[in-house]
């Protein structure tokens, strides 16, 4: 597993300890087709959400792009959920939050593969208009995900999946 922290503020392009640049992000799922307020559930291929819905953030902590539709969890408790129809061994997701994201990967039986969070994210000071660093959890080389859960101690976005 591995997870980024990139600083995507227009003073910081590039991760210091590798050479992986914000455009190197796979393009995933498109969440632009969505319409806002639309709560997503099966509108795309081979994947279900549960507890999502499409946003245009109005926080500008959470907008890289001005009208860039992203997915938000919805309800008090900062979850989300997602099945796929058929198991795969990696995944990349990527959003911003001021907390940690915990990413909890299950098979289909409903066995916990893994647990992961980011301790070491921090929100970089200054201004509270800064956009929030692009948080990228990405998974390889794992057998039979069937099931991604993502909460956090704070709202969150997502702003792109890519299976």
């Amino acid at each position: 597993m591995i997870a980024l922290n990139i600083d995507c503020s227009h003073t910081a392009d590039k991760l210091k300890a590798d050479v992986l640049n914000i455009s190197d992000v796979p393009t995933g799922l498109d969440f632009q087709s969505l319409a806002p307020l639309e709560m997503v559930t099966n509108q795309f291929p081979k994947i279900s959400f549960g507890c999502a819905i499409a946003l245009i953030p109005s926080n500008p902590k959470f907008i890289a792009k001005a009208g860039e539709r992203v997915l938000m969890p919805t309800g008090n408790d900062n979850r989300l959920s997602m099945a796929l129809e058929n198991s795969v061994n990696s995944f990349c997701l990527w959003g911003r939050c001021t907390q940690p994201m915990l990413l909890k990967v299950l098979e289909s039986t409903g066995k916990v593969l893994q647990i992961h969070s980011d301790k070491g994210f921090r929100w970089p000071g200054g201004s509270e208009m800064n956009l929030l660093p692009l948080q990228i959890l990405k998974l390889e080389n794992m057998e039979n995900i069937a099931m991604i859960e993502l909460f956090a101690d704070a709202p969150f976005t997502i702003e792109g999946l890519s299976i």
